[in-house]
């Protein structure tokens, strides 16, 4: 995902702990709130968001021509896959 910011670079202080401040800017583009991933690449550190797990598991099939609310999908399919599962229990 390329996104453009004002600025291409940022120089901020790094403190006797090691912690640094992300920018507002930043951080309000990228969606980082709590906790973020940092990955160490040769002499490149990236910073990350960190996905929240939305403890969605399985394959849903949804007909993406409606107009419902994402959410609303979600929980009709895993409705839908505990009757199946329900179903399979009890045979």
């Amino acid at each position: 995902m390329l996104m453009e910011f004002v600025k291409k670079y940022y120089i901020v202080n790094v403190d006797k702990k090691g912690r640094i401040v992300i920018p507002k800017e930043i951080r309000d583009k990228m969606n980082i709130h709590g906790k973020v991933k940092i990955i160490v690449k040769n002499d490149v550190i990236e910073i990350r968001p960190v996905l929240k797990n939305l403890n969605y598991k399985g394959i849903f099939f949804v007909n993406w021509n409606i107009s419902k609310d994402v959410d609303e999908i979600l929980e009709e399919a895993f409705k839908e896959r505990s009757r199946i599962w329900l179903k399979d229990i009890l045979k």
